[in-house]
């Protein structure tokens, strides 16, 4: 995932994990992901995170597609930045 702090400030967030559809996060399971800990970034900085995860083999047979998306938040206390959507969360491109 590509990460973007879109303002000039410096900033310090938190990923939040949602998953569609909602049942399958029980069977998506991450080892490895930028949602664990707290994301400091520079004003203007773009940032790349993977994400390392297994599906549950069990996983049910109606499920054929589970989209993983983040919602960053700044942490209170320490951002630095004013106003709304001073980030963009999105897939890497490169497809990694």
């Amino acid at each position: 995932y590509e990460i973007i702090n879109v303002t000039s400030h410096d900033l310090v967030g938190q990923a939040i994990p949602s998953y569609a559809p909602r049942h399958s996060a029980s069977h998506f399971k991450k080892l490895e992901c930028f949602c664990f800990e707290q994301q400091a970034l520079k004003g203007s900085q773009k940032r790349e995170f993977p994400v390392v995860f297994v599906i549950d083999p069990k996983l049910p047979s109606d499920i054929g597609t589970i989209t993983l998306s983040y919602t960053f938040f700044e942490v209170a206390g320490l951002k630095s930045a004013t106003g709304p959507g001073p980030i963009v969360v999105q897939p890497d491109k490169t497809g990694g």
